[in-house]
Parts: C-alpha cells; structure tokens; sequence
C-alpha cells in the first residue's frame, strides 16, 4: 500500500533524524566528522520531508477521487449525444437571433 510505505518512510527518516542529533559528538572529532554529520542531518532532513510530501500528495489524490470520482473513458458516460443535440440547438438559437436582428 502507498499509505503505508509514506507513513513507514516518514518514520524511518524521524528516527534516523533523531538517532543523528541524540549520537554525541567524540572527543577530538574533526570539523571533517562535524560537517559529515551535519550534511547527513540535511539529507535525512530533505528526506523527511520529502516522505511528508508525498503522504499529502495522496491525500490531495484521495479528496479528488472522493469529490469528482473515477475518471471516464471515451464514450462512457451519460447523456452522451444530449450534449450534442444541446449545442446545435443552441446555435440555430443564436443564427435566428442574428439574422432577426440585421
């Protein structure tokens, strides 16, 4: 399930986030090992939200299929040619309005 792979993503990318700011610093580390640490903090950052994103992607995907349904194909439908019939009435309406009034 796609809901279940975003909410596990979003979890493990939390808890590799929390596990980088809770590991001490080791006594004599280099500004390398510092900034090591800190580039893999932005990317398991990005990550997370990247996960979060893609949750409200679904929900966002969710609430269009909840309010206007599943999509039609070409020629499913009801009320197919009634559209058609429509459109052509429509236009003889505005021709005879036009030729009445030049």
């Amino acid at each position: 399930d796609r809901q279940q792979r975003g909410v596990a993503a979003l979890l493990t990318r939390f808890k590799y986030l929390v596990d980088l700011t809770a590991t001490p610093a080791e006594d004599g580390a280099t500004k390398e090992v510092a900034a090591a640490n800190a580039f893999r903090m932005e990317v398991e950052s990005s990550a997370l939200v990247r996960a979060a994103e893609d949750l409200l992607q679904l929900t966002r995907e969710l609430k269009e299929m909840w309010l206007f349904g599943p999509l039609r194909g070409i020629g499913e439908g009801e009320g197919e040619g009634k559209i058609d019939e429509d459109s052509k009435k429509v236009g003889e309406m505005v021709e005879a309005l036009l030729r009445r009034n030049s």
